[in-house]
């Protein structure tokens, strides 16, 4: 098994064919890795863009790429060629930081051929949520490159960040830092028709109560000093991404608001809740902050 980490930049600009704007690879920079972590190889390609050939200030500040340096680029077709021919034959497991370039070039897949599948794509990482994991990060937060290469001392002074071969080098380092043979293997999936459900799928919020994921028993609080169950005041209404509503406790003569928010995922229905305690004018007005309680 061999590792190969890829790396894009793209154009954003708005396609007449797609009427709708359009993420355009320009640049596609990759590194392979043996099992023992030793770099193989490296590849970058260039790509002409035909979308629009007018980068957007920003992608231009951001990783100096100019127009003339795409003009004798290659097509996308052609690089999709080059780069199943550089991978080989040989069983290899594709990572990139998060899955934003994934899919990004499931995207160029459908515009320029119909399909969303990536041939050479069998067995997928987001190296992110694996590196951060190893690194004792939080995953709910998206650790950026840079910084985790800077958590892990790796030096960044012969590289040029935001440039997709160099980008691709310094996730490699990362992985050369934090890889660990059983808990990397256990975060590989294979590639078929569920994955690509799977990572298409777009998580959303359920705003009515009426909706059949909704379990109305999630909508109760206990208090979170004596127990016993809260008693609303009002409906709940939604705002703030959340169902909220006033809860008291008649025992503790305490009251709070009670914020419950339905996240429909791929996987089903998640539900997060939370209790923030509303305190008396004058002590709230000597509060900086509000007690919360997550639950």
């Amino acid at each position: 098994m061999q590792y190969v980490v890829i790396d894009l930049e793209w154009n954003g600009s708005y396609s007449k064919r797609a009427h709708c704007y359009f993420n355009e690879i320009i640049e596609v920079g990759a590194v392979k890795v043996s099992e023992q972590m030793q770099i193989l190889d490296t590849f970058r390609s260039a790509i002409r863009p035909v979308v629009s050939k007018k980068l957007s200030g920003i992608v231009t500040d951001l990783t100096n790429i100019t127009a003339e340096e795409l003009e004798d680029g290659t097509t996308f077709m052609g690089m999709m060629r080059d780069l199943s021919r550089w991978m080989g034959k040989e069983p290899a497991v594709v990572l990139t930081w998060s899955n934003t370039d994934l899919l990004v070039l499931m995207e160029n897949c459908r515009f320029f051929t119909g399909r969303q599948e990536i041939p050479f794509l069998r067995n997928y990482m987001d190296f992110q949520i694996y590196a951060q994991r190893r690194m004792g990060v939080d995953t709910s937060q998206q650790l950026g490159l840079a910084r985790a290469g800077e958590m892990l001392g790796i030096p960044e002074d012969d590289m040029s960040l935001h440039r997709a071969l160099d980008d691709s080098r310094l996730t490699a380092a990362i992985l050369q830092k934090v890889y660990d043979r059983d808990s990397f293997v256990d975060g590989i999936m294979p590639v078929d028709d569920e994955f690509y459900r799977r990572i298409t799928f777009k998580t959303t919020l359920i705003k009515d109560l009426d909706d059949p994921l909704v379990k109305r028993s999630e909508l109760a609080f206990d208090c979170p000093d004596c127990g016993r169950n809260m008693k609303r005041k009002g409906n709940w209404r939604f705002r703030s991404r959340a169902f909220c509503a006033e809860l008291s406790c008649h025992r503790c003569g305490k009251k709070y608001t009670g914020r419950v928010q339905y996240r429909l995922k791929y996987e089903g229905v998640e539900v997060r809740k939370k209790l923030t305690e509303i305190l008396p004018k004058a002590e709230s007005a000597d509060t900086a902050q509000d007690p919360a309680v997550t639950v």
